[in-house]
């Protein structure tokens, strides 16, 4: 089982939005959500393997189909609710995969700024050889040279315009995690030894929201594809957005992710 926090609705909801993080991250990454959702829904937010308070056997290869094992485990004590998962990035790929191969029913999937994976075996191959030298960075030089090389990267940019409180609330996380740990979950769940579920994904039937940065030109590019293979899905981009959009726009990220749970009583 996956450490979580559970974070119950003000009022009576049957509601679950379960939140995953990205790499380098953990569960804190969405506490500035929390009072925002919370009003409505219940939200459960889980550390992945080798992140934040994750205890998971180091011994075990955390491979997509552990991690789905995992999430069986995790969220099998909250199966009386409507569950809603969200993941961001990593975690995207972590809930695009447990929507195909996970136990729980899940009655909607969010995806924000994520990819079905690589569907060339060059360029996976060539991923996997740069996920596993920037493994070997975190082995050897540690933690501190991994995340100033880490935040230098274009998909990171967009975030040097946000208030200098939350580059330095993003920093702290990223300098609260355990370096050998974080090397093995990009060693085994990097994005290259991500499944290729791109002809997988047309098997998704569940109403699914994907969100993306206009400024994130690659990712935008990838939610096109995304939504053309998922036939109940739609796209959202939003506006002087980057990568990290539940943290760049919060508000608007907020009432979006909200908007979506409650669709159908909207319409109704």
């Amino acid at each position: 089982m996956l450490n979580y926090n559970f974070h119950p609705a003000q009022k009576n909801s049957n509601k679950l939005l379960v939140l995953l993080h990205g790499f380098i991250s953990d569960h804190s990454s969405f506490d500035h959500l929390l009072t925002s959702f919370t009003d409505d829904v219940n939200v459960l937010t889980i550390d992945l393997p080798g992140h934040g308070n994750d205890a998971t056997a180091s011994d075990e290869e955390w491979n997509f189909n552990a991690i789905s094992h995992y999430l069986d485990e995790t969220l099998e004590a909250f199966s009386s609710y409507d569950i809603y998962l969200h993941g961001y990035s990593m975690g995207g790929r972590v809930a695009l995969y447990y929507a195909l191969n996970g136990k729980m029913t899940l009655q909607g999937l969010i995806l924000e700024s994520t990819s079905a994976g690589i569907d060339s075996e060059e360029n996976r191959v060539e991923r996997q050889q740069v996920d596993n030298a920037r493994a070997k960075v975190l082995d050897i030089a540690g933690l501190e040279v991994f995340v100033n090389d880490w935040e230098k990267l274009p998909l990171f940019q967009t975030q040097y315009d946000l208030d200098k409180s939350i580059q330095r609330r993003i920093r702290t996380m990223r300098m609260n995690q355990d370096p050998s740990r974080l090397a093995q979950a990009l060693r085994d769940y990097g994005t290259g030894n991500m499944p290729n579920l791109w002809q997988s994904i047309k098997n998704i039937q569940i109403p699914t929201l994907i969100i993306v940065g206009e400024l994130d030109r690659k990712f935008c590019e990838i939610s096109q594809r995304l939504t053309t293979e998922i036939s109940t899905s739609e796209v959202i981009k939003i506006s002087n957005a980057g990568h990290t959009v539940h943290v760049e726009d919060a508000e608007e990220f907020g009432k979006i992710v909200l908007g979506f749970l409650f669709k159908e009583e909207q319409n109704d």
